[in-house]
């Protein structure tokens, strides 16, 4: 799926060899991944160590990503999910009184018509559909029509039971993901112009129903060794639950910009709610979208003393990864190397080079900024000097 902070790459460069090496250790019980995101680690933690992950995040969609592996011991048939809840979704669907406008207005190609074809989608969107929230929201930008209505009948009818139900809301949100009109993140939608027309044609005429069959196909053959837990909360709240026999991976936002921005039209479609939306990028209002303190430049080295010093006591062993040069949100890996050494013992175990996303965040010597950045990444080892 469309993610940036996905630890990816990362896994298959050194880090996944090191959760191997560490987690299988016997004085460990359990991996935790405290800023699962994409939920790639947690993913890859459940399958690879024989113990339980407990995977967290401020934001929804983020636990429902983790949950559909990591809270299930068993593979299952994508095919039952395609019989019990796409098809008869999908004749609901089709007796919807606005279904043949919206297939007539997703109808798009490119040319001098483009602006008019996606301002009639985007006027038809304006009708109440009276099904979800991803109609009114995000139809005809970044989605059509008919892929804002499926979209809108997928999440609606969604199995009722565990642990069906995030398995189903995972391959929607991952569909959601390859279907979108915008860029790796949801921050704002291409635009009918020269330049971005083609996306908007190319993500419109994406087939919605068919993603998310590829998507239930690609979760049916994962699931974790030791059934685990996915909790959508702050990071801060789950330090009671930890102790010494945890392995915990840390890798905290590095942008000064709230990941919460760039990944709305998930959370909207993860709670099935957004309320009024705003601005070029369709954001809903701000108490929809969490913040977090790594990304407000005046309090991130705050945040990032405080959780360190709250792992350590803990007696947590940790994984911290993290940019090595200066982030938009003041932080580096060198601070977080220079800081941990009050309570840690730390080793750089890789360094990773690759590249990030900005994530719009800018630092104070920047005047231009690059979409993405070339980068460092640096993964440490954290033992605790003192142990509970």
């Amino acid at each position: 799926m469309k993610y940036m902070g996905s630890k990816r790459f990362m896994l298959q460069n050194g880090l996944g060899e090191l959760i191997r090496k560490v987690g299988n250790k016997p004085q460990y019980n359990r991996f935790v991944d405290l800023f699962s995101g994409s939920g790639s680690v947690a993913h890859f933690a459940s399958q690879e160590l024989n113990k339980p992950v407990l995977a967290t995040d401020l934001q929804e969609y983020s636990r429902v990503f983790a949950a559909s592996v990591i809270e299930r011991v068993t593979v299952f048939d994508s095919l039952i999910f395609e019989t019990d809840w796409l098809e008869p979704v999908l004749k609901r669907l089709k007796q919807h009184p606005l279904y043949n406008e919206a297939v007539e207005a997703s109808l798009v190609s490119e040319g001098h018509t483009l602006v008019y074809q996606v301002a009639k989608a985007r006027l038809l969107c304006t009708k109440i559909a009276r099904i979800g929230a991803v109609w009114a929201a995000y139809g005809g930008f970044y989605f059509s029509p008919l892929q804002a209505l499926t979209c809108d009948y997928l999440r609606k009818y969604l199995p009722e039971n565990e642990p069906d139900r995030n398995i189903a809301l995972a391959a929607l949100l991952i569909a959601a993901s390859r279907c979108v009109a915008s860029p790796g993140h949801t921050a704002q939608p291409f635009k009918p112009t020269e330049t971005g027309g083609k996306y908007v044609v190319q993500a419109w005429n994406r087939d919605f129903i068919e993603s998310v069959k590829k998507a239930l196909g690609e979760l049916a053959v994962q699931c974790a060794n030791v059934q685990g837990e996915a909790l959508c909360a702050d990071a801060f709240t789950v330090f009671e639950q930890l102790n010494a026999t945890d392995l915990v991976f840390v890798d905290p936002p590095y942008s000064s910009e709230q990941y919460s921005r760039f990944y709305h039209v998930l959370e909207t479609i993860s709670q099935g709610r957004c309320g009024e939306v705003t601005g070029e990028g369709r954001y809903p209002d701000a108490k929809y979208r969490p913040k977090s303190d790594f990304s407000l430049h005046s309090k991130s080295k705050v945040a990032l003393e405080n959780l360190l010093a709250g792992l350590a006591g803990t007696g947590a062993t940790l994984i911290f990864t993290f940019p090595k040069n200066k982030c938009s949100n003041g932080l580096s890996g060198d601070l977080v190397h220079k800081l941990a050494k009050k309570w840690f013992r730390v080793s750089v175990k890789e360094k990773v080079l690759g590249s990030f996303s900005t994530l719009g965040g800018k630092n104070s010597n920047e005047s231009n900024r690059l979409p993405r950045q070339d980068s460092v990444e640096l993964i440490f080892l954290m033992t605790p000097k003192v142990r509970r």
